[in-house]
Formats: C-alpha cells, structure tokens, sequence
C-alpha cells in the first residue's frame, strides 16, 4: 500500500508547474463565476448553500482535468512522444476519448544505458548511441538470456563475456 502511494505521488509530481497554477486559477475563476457573477445576472438560481457545492464541484471537475492535460504533456515528453500533438489531442477529442487513446497508445518509459546514459526505450536490445547490449543473448543459439548466466538454460553452452557488451 505505502508503495503504491508513493509511486502514485512521483506520477503527480511530473504535472508541470504552470499546470498546478492554472489548475488553482481554474477553480477560483469558478468560484467568482458561480458564487459572484451568476447571481447577478440571473434571477432562477438554486438556493446558495446549492450553489455553494455546485461550485465547488464544477471547479473540482475542471481543474482536475487542466492536471491531467498537464500530466500528458509531462508524461508524453519523457516517454520520447510528441508532446504537443498528445495535449491537443487530449483537449480537442471530446468526451475523454483522446485520454484513453493516451493511455492505450503510450509508449514504455525510456531508460538510461547503463554503459553511456542515452536515454533507450525499455523495450530495446541495444542501445542505439553506444551498441551495448541491453539484454544480454547467448551467442550459440541466439537466445536472451539474464545478465548473471553461467550457462544458457537453452542450449546448455557456456555463455561468452562477449555476449553482455
């Protein structure tokens, strides 16, 4: 539980900063349209404890999905995708279908090489700046097998020091 609770907090914490702030400015524009404006200008209005959670609700609403368009743009930079074009695909596909096809289509998260740091998709063998092998194979059957690997749990045949670099 304590695990889950912090990876959930380090995903909240890539929503940019800006987001955060139009996010608090979304809500309280809420407040002074619902609770300030709105009984001006209109006569047939519910009674104001109803709008008081109306408000409060509606800027909720809103301004958790000014976060989560703000999660995307963080979330689809560091997974190497076009940030931009996720964004305006989240904003202007209507009814939450541009979130889900987000969250169908993402790529894995990318990586750090452990030989040179490039940053490497989690589904690559080699890393694409240096060649190191990511996953280590064995060089008689061709098969990926665990760094630490005497022998090949395939083919049976020593693994090589050549086969990890």
């Amino acid at each position: 539980m304590n695990q889950a609770k912090s990876h959930f907090r380090s995903e909240l914490a890539i929503i940019p900063p800006a987001a955060k702030a139009i996010a608090v400015l979304v809500f309280v524009l809420a407040q002074i349209c619902l609770l300030g404006l709105l009984p001006h200008y209109e006569k047939d209005i519910p009674p104001m404890p109803a709008m008081v959670l109306i408000s409060i609700f509606g800027g909720v609403f809103v301004a958790i999905i000014v976060l989560m368009i703000g999660y995307v743009y963080a979330d689809s930079k560091r997974r190497g995708m076009n940030p931009l074009l996720w964004t305006l695909l989240v904003i202007f596909v209507p009814k939450a279908i541009g979130f889900i096809a987000y969250f169908l289509l993402r790529k894995p998260l990318l990586e750090p090489c452990p030989k040179c740091g490039a940053t490497v998709g989690a589904d690559f063998g080699y890393c694409q700046k240096c060649g190191y092998a990511l996953r280590p194979f064995c060089c008689h059957c061709g098969r990926a097998i665990s760094h630490d690997f005497v022998c090949c749990p395939y083919c049976g045949k020593t693994v090589a020091a050549a086969a990890t670099s």
